[in-house]
């Protein structure tokens, strides 16, 4: 169902037997209903049309390879398309985190399926796309493992309204003892609203949220982890001229990733208290650059841990 939508009414409507066959097969591996599965396609075609534009025949349309061009932004795959749309991939693992027996950090799958989704997500509104599609590869059975991983996704994911199809596997043939997934998330948006290489000279640098990793994320508080809800947020806002999400390699990583990416030179903050070494694991801090007088505007948007930790030269 569309959030915000004040009620629903039934439709008839035809279909070929074999697509009704995979509609059933797709509502029973992820424990919807027949009817959720075809607001969810129909959702992600709306989409298509309105990024797309409504003068295009999706039956007709095709992409030749060379009209593709393909770079990388940290660990996110960036397609450029003739037509000036983006397709944005970002993909995260995880393993020994959850609730089996051989697991090392115990959690449940409600949990381990909202902190994964959120580092995809964020990666992909990071940079100004929308998600539209997650897919999921567990090493572990449907039910239970499987079913609470896909509701932590789903339920991180309805975060932002994310209008997305979630498809994924499980392993159904062997009995497994630790957890182990991956998960990729496709997002879409025109290239003029990437947030690349959009950071100016003298802008500031801050970072939301504070570092924290293993059981760390467990036991933080509200205010110290960036919300998927705020990256959102912050990537409608014209004067947010670049998002970076911090992960294992820290703020320092990610200052240096955005220097050999975008060729900027940096000067650290000296007096900052957070530690810019530290791993931010499933991205708890994302670093945004914005002019300076637009600072008081940010601390009252986002009500996160705020720090400046450096400055564009």
């Amino acid at each position: 169902m569309v959030k915000g939508a004040s009620k629903m009414e039934p439709v008839n409507i035809r279909m070929p037997k074999a697509k009704i066959q995979k509609i059933d097969e797709i509502a029973t591996r992820h424990g919807i209903t027949r009817s959720e599965v075809v607001r969810h396609a129909l959702t992600i075609y709306f989409q298509l049309l309105e990024n797309i534009g409504g003068f295009i025949n999706l039956r007709s349309m095709k992409i030749a390879p060379d009209e593709i061009s393909i770079s990388k932004w940290g660990d996110l795959v960036i397609m450029k398309l003739k037509n000036g749309q983006v397709l944005v991939l970002a993909n995260t693992s995880s393993g020994g985190i959850g609730p089996k027996r051989e697991d090392q950090i115990k959690i449940d799958g409600t949990l381990l399926g909202r902190l994964m989704a959120r580092t995809v997500l964020i990666k992909i509104l990071a940079v100004g796309a929308q998600p539209i599609v997650l897919i999921v590869n567990l090493s572990v059975e449907f039910f239970p493992t499987g079913s609470q991983i896909f509701q932590g996704i789903r339920e991180e994911s309805h975060k932002i309204s994310t209008l997305e199809i979630l498809e994924g596997h499980t392993e159904e043939n062997i009995e497994t003892s630790q957890t182990g997934m991956c998960i990729t998330a496709l997002g879409l948006c025109m290239e003029k609203e990437l947030k690349i290489g959009k950071s100016l000279q003298n802008d500031l640098i801050v970072a939301i949220g504070e570092p924290r990793v293993r059981e760390e994320v467990l036991n933080a508080g509200t205010g110290s982890i960036v919300g998927v809800e705020d990256v959102q947020k912050l990537s409608m806002k014209e004067f947010i001229h670049e998002i970076i999400p911090v992960g294992h390699d820290g703020i320092m990583g990610s200052l240096e990733m955005m220097r050999n990416k975008s060729g900027y030179k940096c000067r650290i903050e000296q007096r900052r208290t957070i530690d810019i070494e530290k791993s931010a694991g499933p991205s708890t801090v994302v670093l945004v650059t914005l002019e300076e007088d637009k600072l008081e505007t940010l601390k009252n948007m986002v009500k996160r841990d705020i720090q400046v930790v450096g400055r564009i030269l």
